[in-house]
């Protein structure tokens, strides 16, 4: 564990010189380079011109190894020129203030089962197959992008926009590789400031009915996260809305988050269905918690789905959506899914059943993942609001994560989020937790938990009891929110 807390150190030191914190860093001049980007009214076409501010970054990439079938026209410059190494191009070459032009074949990416039989094209891309951007940048480096198309087309994309059109961005330092969505064309596209800061832009396609009240239904979801945590996560988040075309269970039957560049959450919903379905579901309230971890390592899926399992209800009950007494009893179902889950298969530890699902060997290995996290959670907020006699908990640990941690442009190991998370909070509960659940064979034993916060359970039914230990569960749920009314339809 030592050896996790070096790690998290030299991270904390790397994000510090990449926000430019250090004094070093803040004396030294932003260097932006400029990306003119110009699409053809049928999308199919991008013509790509960059230019540099001095030096260019040492390489340039997309998320697609046989990108270079796309070119139309190949990179050119006038001062120097590009080497190509598969989906990387090295631009060591390139002499300093280069501008660089190619054009690219997006024509792939025009998609028929997002629009209606009277839309115009629509680009839905969900990897980036023709825009080679930096790999790398310094702290002292920026990249902005401005396209140039039709003035009805919109563009969403999980960078900072810098208007309301969604025609210029300013690239992040996050990677690319961790997966991302850019769409292109006719449709509605709503920047939405926050009440507690941050700014979510929402696109929704035009066949999407009951569109004001999807946005509010988004926005209300957003603020919830936001007054849960002391504050939104990221200054910008992108979120598009897709028509649900296949699935037939439920207003949100899918969605995702996605990092890439920025932080991106899609959703696919059913507009035909009642605005107050869109509430009552899960869905929204468990990617948006996704927000508040920094981007966790595959084999450790368990820590991030685990927490947006656990505040899925608890941010529903928080603002009002249900009651606390209906939170607990949907917590208590969730786990008893994981444990069933458990139990289904030959004991093995957690981690073992990562690694079987990523093998394809999912059973019901899904349900185990998703709620042994939310019980890692679960068990680690009651313990940090016992340790600190109620002055801290899961919401006051997480503002603080948020404050030093989610810029990180790396993945993060279990260990080295719990090593964190330990540091924060001046305790040991989360390493010890997650050493404990990690290598279990079982089921968190989350009975025991509730048994210390008065909440039995008879026939498979919550009861909320008088006990000693009831204003943490009180504090966990805030069980003092009025329920909201929803207008009769």
């Amino acid at each position: 564990m030592k050896l996790s807390v070096l790690k998290i150190g030299v991270m904390s030191l790397v994000w510090l010189l990449q926000v430019g914190l250090s004094l070093t860093v803040l004396a030294e001049p932003i260097r932006t380079h400029h990306y003119q980007i110009t699409i053809n009214d049928a999308l199919t076409e991008a013509k790509v011109k960059m230019c540099f501010d001095g030096k260019a970054p040492e390489y340039l990439v997309v998320d697609y190894r046989r990108a270079n079938k796309n070119l139309i026209e190949f990179p050119h410059s006038l001062k120097g020129y590009i080497e190509f190494q598969g989906r990387y191009w090295l631009t060591q070459s390139l002499q300093a203030d280069a501008c660089v032009n190619y054009i690219a074949d997006i024509s792939e990416h025009n998609h028929q089962k997002y629009r209606s039989k009277e839309s115009t094209p629509l680009s839905f891309q969900s990897d980036n197959t023709w825009l080679w951007l930096p790999e790398k940048l310094t702290a002292t480096e920026a990249v902005e992008i401005e396209f140039k198309l039709a003035d009805k087309y919109r563009v969403s994309a999980p960078w900072q926009m810098l208007d309301d059109k969604g025609h210029r961005f300013q690239i992040g330092h996050y990677p690319h590789d961790w997966g991302i969505t850019i769409m292109i064309g006719d449709f509605q596209l709503v920047p939405v400031q926050l009440k507690q800061g941050g700014q979510i832009n929402i696109a929704l396609l035009k066949q999407i009915k009951q569109q004001s009240q999807l946005i509010e239904w988004v926005q209300f979801t957003a603020e919830s996260l936001a007054t849960y945590a002391n504050g939104f996560p990221y200054p910008q988040v992108q979120v598009i809305l897709i028509e649900n075309n296949r699935f037939k269970k439920g207003p949100v039957p899918w969605g995702d988050v996605k990092r890439g560049g920025g932080p991106g959450i899609r959703f696919v919903v059913d507009s035909d269905k009642a605005i107050e379905a869109f509430y009552q579901d899960w869905t929204a309230t468990h990617e948006f918690a996704h927000l508040l971890l920094p981007n966790i390592e595959y084999y450790d899926i368990w820590l991030s789905e685990g927490l947006a399992s656990y505040l899925q209800y608890l941010l529903m009950a928080q603002s009002g959506i249900i009651s606390h007494q209906q939170a607990w009893q949907k917590l208590f179902d969730g786990f008893e899914r994981g444990r069933l889950g458990a139990e289904s298969v030959k004991p093995e530890s957690l981690l073992k059943t990562v690694e079987n699902r990523k093998k394809g060997k999912t059973a019901d290995r899904t349900k185990r993942i998703y709620w042994s996290g939310a019980a890692y959670f679960f068990m680690a907020d009651i313990q940090l609001r016992q340790q600190t006699d109620g002055a801290m908990g899961l919401p006051e640990l997480l503002q603080q994560l948020k404050a030093c941690c989610l810029n990180a442009t790396v993945e993060w190991s279990g260990e080295m989020l719990a090593s964190e998370l330990d540091r924060l909070s001046k305790t040991t509960i989360f390493s010890s937790l997650y050493e404990k659940i990690a290598q279990s064979k079982g089921f968190p034993d989350y009975l025991a938990q509730f048994n210390q916060l008065g909440i039995e359970i008879k026939q498979d039914r919550v009861h909320l009891i008088p006990h000693k230990n009831a204003k943490i569960r009180q504090a966990i749920m805030k069980e003092n929110v009025p329920l909201i009314s929803f207008p009769d339809n």
